[in-house]
C-alpha cells in the first residue's frame, strides 16, 4: 500500500509515506486541482481531506499499489499501462501483466513478438527517467556496461531499451527489456519461517559474488546489494506461462482518485514461487542497478541500506568498490542465519546514538581499531572519535565477535562456522584491507559449491 498527501490549494505532492491500511470515510469533495471523476465512473474510496500541523488543508490519498497519476516533478510518475498495450520499436512487446513495482519503477511481463517468448520490461518512473537524462542517476550506463560481451550468467543482460511516452504528469519513461526471472531472494524468505538451508545460502552467495566481480570488471559499484536485488532464474517455458495466465488471469485494483484523475493500477502477480529443490538448481544474479555508480571515489553518504553500510560512508569519507564488499560480508551472515549482523538503534547501556552504536559494533565484530590515517581522512570522524582513535563515549569493547554470533545462533556446524572467516576478509574497517570479489571467489568456504 502507498500513501500520498496533496495540498488542496496547490496539489503539491509530498514524498511517499508508509501507512497501514485504513477504511477511508465518505468522500466529501475533490480539490479544484484534482480532476473529478466522470458521472459514469464509480466513486473512488481512497481520498479524504485532512489538515496538517500548519493548518493547511491536505488531500490524503491511499493507493492499493503504486500511486498512478502522481507528478514526476514531485518524485513520482509511475507508468500507466494497459494489458494488451504494445510498446517498444515496431510495437514489439505486448504487455500482459504486472510482475511488481518499487520506488522508482514497475516491472511488467510482456510477449516478444519476434522471438515469441516472454520477457520482463522494467519501466522507470518519470522522476527516475528525468534523473537518468540529467546524469543524476546512472542506471542506463551501468546496465549497458554489464551487458557487454563477454557477459556473466550472474548479471541480467540488457536485451533492448526504449522510451515510452507515458501520459499526464508522469512524463516519459525509460524502459529496459531483460530476460524473465523467477523472483528474488527476499521472496524465498517469505516462504519460510527459518533460515535458508545452508547449502542454498552458500550457492546464492557464490553466484552473487560472481555477479559483483563481473560488475567490478565493468567499473560498476552496485551500492544496493540486498536480498530483494538478488534474482533467480526460472524453468517455466512459454507454454507453462501461458497455462499459468489462463489459471490466474491478470487483474486490476479498484479505481482510485489521483492527481491526474481516476486511475486503476494493475495487481502485482509475480511468477509462482519455486520449490526448495528448484532453488538449489537455480542460477542467482545481481539485479537492479538503479543505484549503481561508476567506479571512482565518491563522497555521497546516503548510499547503501544502513544495516549494510560500511564505516567509510558513516564517517563521510570517500568510498569505491570495497563498499560493496562490506555489504557482501554482512549478507553472508544474513543469508546463513536469517538475522541481521548489526542493529541500527540506540545503545542504552553505553548511551550511544544509532551511528555511534554502528561504529561500536563494527569495531567489536572486526576486532579492529580505526587507524589515525583513516579517521583523518573522514570528515565526520571528529564527531565520534577522540584524537587517540577511541570512541568519545568510550564503550567497553568486550564479548563480541563474528564467531561468537555464529555460535549463539547454533544453526551451523563448528566447521562451517570456522570457515566463516570469509566475513572477516570483507568486514575490515579499512577499505583497502578488504579482499576483492575475485579474491573471495577462491575462498575455501566455497569449496564444492556450484
Amino acid at each position: 500500500m502507498f500513501r500520498c498527501a496533496l495540498r488542496a490549494t496547490r496539489a503539491r505532492c509530498l514524498r511517499p509515506l508508509p501507512t497501514r491500511a485504513f477504511r477511508p470515510p465518505r468522500i466529501v469533495r475533490f480539490s479544484t486541482d484534482v480532476q473529478k471523476p466522470s458521472t459514469t465512473q464509480p466513486e473512488p474510496t481512497n481520498l479524504r481531506f485532512t489538515v496538517d500541523a500548519e493548518g493547511n488543508q491536505m488531500i490524503d490519498l491511499t493507493f492499493a499499489s503504486e500511486g498512478l497519476g502522481l507528478p514526476a516533478a514531485a518524485g513520482y510518475g509511475w507508468v500507466q499501462l494497459q494489458f494488451g498495450d504494445k510498446v517498444g520499436k515496431d510495437h514489439r512487446y505486448t504487455i500482459v501483466r504486472k510482475l511488481g513495482w518499487g520506488t522508482y519503477s514497475s516491472t511488467w511481463l510482456a510477449r516478444d513478438s519476434i522471438e515469441n517468448t516472454f520477457v520482463a520490461v522494467k519501466v522507470l518512473t518519470g522522476h527516475m527517467t528525468d534523473w537518468c537524462e540529467h546524469a543524476i542517476a546512472w542506471e542506463p550506463d551501468a546496465f549497458r556496461l554489464i551487458s557487454q560481451t563477454p557477459r556473466s550468467p550472474h548479471c541480467p543482460p540488457l536485451l533492448d531499451e526504449f522510451i515510452f511516452p507515458g501520459e499526464g504528469s508522469a512524463g516519459s519513461h525509460i524502459c529496459f527489456v531483460m530476460p524473465l526471472y523467477g523472483g528474488d531472494v527476499r521472496m524465498l524468505y517469505r516462504e519460510r519461517t527459518t533460515a535458508l538451508p545452508f547449502p542454498l545460502a552458500k550457492r546464492i552467495l557464490l553466484h552473487l559474488l560472481c555477479g559483483i566481480a563481473h560488475a567490478y570488471e565493468r567499473g560498476v559499484v552496485h551500492t544496493d546489494i540486498k536480498p530483494a536485488n538478488i534474482l533467480f532464474s526460472t524453468t517455466m517455458t512459454t507454454e507453462d506461462i501461458e497455462a499459468w495466465m489462463v489459471e490466474e488471469p491478470s487483474r486490476r485494483h479498484e479505481p482510485e482518485a489521483s492527481h491526474d484523475g481516476i486511475v486503476q493500477s494493475a495487481v502485482s502477480q509475480p511468477l509462482p514461487m519455486i520449490t526448495e529443490d528448484e532453488a538449489m538448481r537455480a542460477t542467482y544474479l545481481l539485479g537492479d542497478f538503479g543505484s549503481a555508480q561508476p567506479s571512482e571515489l565518491h563522497n555521497d553518504n546516503t548510499v547503501i541500506p544502513v544495516l549494510l553500510r560500511p564505516p567509510e560512508i558513516y564517517l563521510g569519507a570517500k568510498w569505491d568498490l570495497p563498499a560493496d564488499i562490506w555489504t557482501f560480508g554482512c549478507l553472508v551472515f544474513e543469508l546463513v542465519t536469517a538475522e541481521h549482523l548489526f542493529v541500527h538503534e540506540r545503545n542504552q547501556k553505553f548511551d550511544l546514538d544509532e551511528t555511534e552504536n554502528m561504529l561500536y559494533q563494527m569495531m567489536l565484530y572486526s576486532r579492529e581499531d580505526f587507524s589515525g590515517a583513516q579517521l583523518q581522512a573522514s570528515p565526520k570522524a571528529p564527531e565520534y572519535f577522540n584524537a587517540d582513535c577511541t570512541l568519545k563515549k568510550n564503550p567497553k569493547l568486550f564479548g563480541g565477535s563474528i564467531q561468537t554470533r555464529f555460535d549463539e545462533m547454533k544453526i551451523i556446524s563448528d566447521e562451517d562456522a570456522t570457515e566463516t572467516r570469509l566475513m572477516e576478509r570483507c568486514l575490515c574497517l579499512d577499505p583497502s584491507s578488504r579482499s576483492t570479489a575475485t579474491e573471495l571467489l577462491s575462498d575455501p568456504w566455497f569449496d564444492g559449491v556450484e
